[in-house]
């Protein structure tokens, strides 16, 4: 009997332990441009002089970029968030896919968003959520009777670092109700970070996560393909803001995990 009491008094003390765990952050769940996700998901806004705990930073997962309904396909509203690591840490960049990969040289209607305005300036069209740009090349292939290779990760590099972000050291969502959910944005959600680069990054920072390069010599991949040429997609660069056409098979371009935190 004595036994038993234990086994149930340790129990209960267990219960007691998680239900009155203290939260991370200091609201419910993330909502607003800046806003740091932790593990629990609660959130903290960024804000001048902000400084985390230890255990915060360990527990940090995302930065939110984006509430709205701009980089929405049917209207409703989004909160995205970007991983706190990207390829870079990984002490590489990577391609969109490599050139013997299936949808190479294959023009995708799907997965296109088009671009107008300048640097800095610019309004999407068309496929403005990319969260399931890779199942939608893989569709495209199918419907076409060209064999689907999209499960082969080594033909998709980008594509599969933002989905197999889990994996990447010091992202913090190994294990938690984050770990699944991450793609590569469409050119529509990168232009988003772009926007808020300097809350993103300083929040980023305050992480201790990989800050995105402001410089002319790094672009970032998006997940958008081009509509004019088949074996092109957007790439972003992250000084000015403007957009450029690469080869999908081009290696040298950073790479950015996000997510949806609705």
């Amino acid at each position: 009997m004595k036994k038993i009491f234990l086994i149930f008094a340790a129990a209960l003390f267990a219960l007691s332990s998680v239900a009155f765990a203290k939260p991370y952050g200091e609201k419910s769940r993330p909502d607003r441009v800046g806003d740091i996700v932790f593990a629990d998901g609660t959130a903290t806004a960024w804000r001048e002089g902000l400084t985390l705990t230890e255990e915060q930073k360990k527990a940090a997962v995302a930065v939110i970029f984006y509430a709205g309904t701009e980089c929405s396909n049917g209207g409703e509203r989004r909160v995205l968030g970007v991983g706190l690591r990207n390829a870079t840490d990984r002490g590489n960049t990577l391609a969109w896919c490599t050139s013997s990969a299936n949808a190479y040289s294959m023009r995708i209607t799907t997965i296109q968003c088009d671009s107008d305005g300048g640097a800095g300036e610019h309004t999407f069209t068309g496929d403005l959520d990319g969260s399931d740009n890779l199942e939608q090349i893989g569709a495209f292939l199918r419907e076409n009777r060209i064999p689907d290779d999209t499960a082969d990760e080594e033909n998709y590099p980008a594509f599969y670092f933002a989905k197999n972000y889990a994996e990447t050291e010091g992202s913090n969502v190994r294990g938690t109700k984050f770990e699944s959910g991450w793609y590569l944005p469409s050119i529509a959600e990168l232009f988003q970070i772009w926007k808020k680069r300097e809350r993103v990054n300083a929040a980023i920072e305050a992480c201790g996560g990989t800050k995105f390069y402001l410089s002319n010599s790094y672009s970032y991949w998006s997940s958008s393909e081009s509509a004019t040429v088949d074996f092109l997609a957007y790439s972003l660069y992250f000084a000015l803001g403007g957009w450029l056409y690469f080869p999908k098979s081009n290696s040298s371009k950073h790479v950015c995990a996000v997510r949806a935190f609705n």
